[in-house]
């Protein structure tokens, strides 16, 4: 009897130590997957940001005979007046807005009345400022169209080469294996940027890279998420 009784205790031992490494294998598993998905996104994002590293070295090196040209100075010249023309408009626009609120309200209207008149006089005081201002705005909204377009189409270019060197695989190919939707057709790069004035004067490329990437957390889909890399240089 007591032999039965030992017995009996040892198989509901042993069957408790298969339950929890059940429970412990599942939850291993479950974690593994989950830190796979977040090295395979890691993994894009280093891919990504060497391509637009690269991108922005290689087209800075083909800036430098626009830039000793001055085609570039010109460009920023332009940018920067079409840029201070349009935030003056905007001020106008609002201090004409502040006179309206002024005589609704009952309150200060003269003295709005009066900075709007003395803006509106200064603004359209000079007719050949005038009309210089509007067509640098023009040209700049122009040529901010055209340099993206043209961006955009060398960036992706030097991305696809870029990409391909680092594996034996196609570009396109490659990019879905990392989980990236669309592969090369999913990469959006009309946030970068040619002969952008900094903040200290030095004109600066900018290349931008979004993309969205299929994100879950092992056995479990969740949303897509979209990243976005960049890389900056100046123009020398």
């Amino acid at each position: 009897m007591e032999f039965r009784v030992i017995k009996g205790r040892e198989k509901t031992e042993n069957g408790s130590i298969t339950l929890e490494a059940s429970i412990f294998l599942v939850i291993f598993i479950v974690f593994y997957l989950i830190m796979m998905d977040f090295i395979q996104i890691a993994r894009a994002q280093v891919v990504l940001q060497y391509a637009a590293n690269e991108a922005a070295r290689e087209i800075s090196q083909y800036s430098y005979v626009l830039t000793k040209t001055g085609i570039v100075d010109k460009r920023v010249s332009t940018s920067s007046q079409a840029a201070a023309f349009t935030a003056d408009a905007a001020s106008l626009l609002d201090d004409i807005e502040e006179v309206g609120n002024a005589i609704s309200t009952g309150t200060g209207a003269a003295g709005a009345a009066q900075q709007a008149g003395q803006h509106v006089y200064d603004f359209f005081s000079d007719p050949n400022a005038l009309m210089n201002n509007i067509f640098s705005l023009i040209k700049t909204q122009g040529a901010d169209m055209l340099s993206s377009m043209v961006i955009e189409a060398i960036v992706e270019g030097i991305v696809e080469a870029q990409i391909e060197n680092m594996s034996a695989k196609g570009a396109d190919e490659y990019l879905k294996d990392l989980g990236i939707d669309g592969g090369m057709a999913g990469l959006d790069f009309g946030s970068s940027h040619w002969a952008n004035a900094s903040s200290g004067g030095m004109p600066e490329l900018e290349v931008c890279i979004v993309y969205t990437i299929d994100f879950h957390l092992g056995i479990i889909e969740l949303e897509p998420r979209t990243f976005k890399v960049c890389a900056k240089t100046a123009l020398w």
